[in-house]
């Protein structure tokens, strides 16, 4: 063969050979940015979710006061209720002395 043929086939070949090697490196590069933007968005995610895990703990705190306080005004209008009996019969009582 010619000289001018061999050099042209070693060329293409050494050409070839170079565009898997960068094509394999630029697979292994994607996979590792892709792992690592997996890993991002799972480190996110848990944040996101201890986030929301905190506020909810709030909320029920919140809730928690928030019933005790509907538990003390029942209790304040039940006095009240009392109060108002007590007033009503001591109405009916001077009106009765009035009478009198």
């Amino acid at each position: 063969m010619n000289e001018t043929i061999i050099t042209a086939l070693i060329m293409a070949l050494s050409s070839i050979v170079c565009q898997v090697l960068i094509n394999r490196n630029n697979r292994a590069k994607q996979k590792a940015e892709d792992a690592e933007k997996e890993r991002d968005r799972a480190v996110k995610e848990a944040i996101k979710e201890t986030k929301l895990d905190d506020r909810l703990t709030g909320i029920e705190a919140q809730l928690r006061e928030h019933n005790q306080y509907a538990e003390k005004f029942q209790t304040v209008a039940d006095k009240f209720t009392e109060v108002a009996k007590d007033i009503a019969s001591i109405n009916t009582s001077i009106d009765f002395l009035k009478d009198k």
